[in-house]
């Protein structure tokens, strides 16, 4: 099975739960892991340090949001998406395209401002990327967008429809339901498709910590959005 592993809510108050997972991740998965930085917030210098030597290491740094917070809710499928599943983190939602534009801009932007490498891969808090065009992901920087269904490749204008799993179960409810879900979407990558494994910053202290380890080392290759996207 081959997969493409994403570490998400890379914050400065997330650093060393992001760290405990990198450390706790079998080695064979480190090559082609995505840690998914929000820097719209109060990054201290040493932590900008510590993103550095992670990309240094080979990590690949990637867009995710502003702040990871929204700024209002506006719409009633914003209220459901974030009832059911994004509480208060899908920032995209309820802004125009205009100012999704600015803040996926901005985000870009933030990396070689602090002379990082430039991103590739920008993903949207809660995968939602809102009202943009497919014509507006084509002018912005980044070259994929991954949403809720799959990986978007702006240099071919096309979508490539992935399998995604999530380990998030911080209430109750949640862990029969990611639990199906996963095991869906792992059944489906047997097929050839590369199954998405992503993690966020507190799922080792969840139900499905185990499942993390489990469907990381049923992986037989890591690979990164240009493969996953052209096999």
């Amino acid at each position: 099975m081959k997969s493409i592993v994403s570490v998400h809510d890379v914050m400065p108050h997330t650093m060393a739960n992001i760290q405990d997972i990198l450390e706790k991740m079998p080695v064979n998965s480190i090559k082609n892991v995505y840690l998914l930085v929000v820097p719209g917030l109060n990054w201290l210098p040493d932590q900008l340090l510590q993103l550095r030597q992670w990309q240094n290491q080979g990590y690949k740094l990637a867009g995710h949001g502003w702040t990871h917070k929204i700024t209002r809710k506006i719409s009633v499928y914003h209220h459901l998406h974030s009832f059911f599943i994004s509480r208060d983190v899908a920032e995209h939602l309820s802004l125009t395209s205009e100012e999704v534009y600015k803040l996926v801009s901005d985000n870009y932007q933030w990396f070689i401002d602090h002379d990082f490498k430039a991103p590739e891969l920008y993903v949207p808090p809660a995968w939602a990327m809102g009202k943009l065009s497919h014509q507006q992901l084509n002018e912005l920087p980044f070259r994929f967008f991954e949403v809720s269904s799959g990986i978007y490749d702006s240099q071919k204008g096309a979508l490539k429809i992935l399998p995604l799993t999530g380990y998030e179960a911080d209430r109750n409810w949640r862990t029969p339901i990611l639990k199906f879900w996963n095991h869906l979407n792992v059944w489906m990558a047997r097929k050839g498709r590369s199954l998405r494994i992503s993690i966020h910053p507190y799922d080792l202290t969840y139900p499905l910590e185990r499942d993390i380890y489990s469907h990381i080392s049923r992986s037989d290759v890591f690979v990164d959005c240009d493969v996953a996207t052209n096999s």
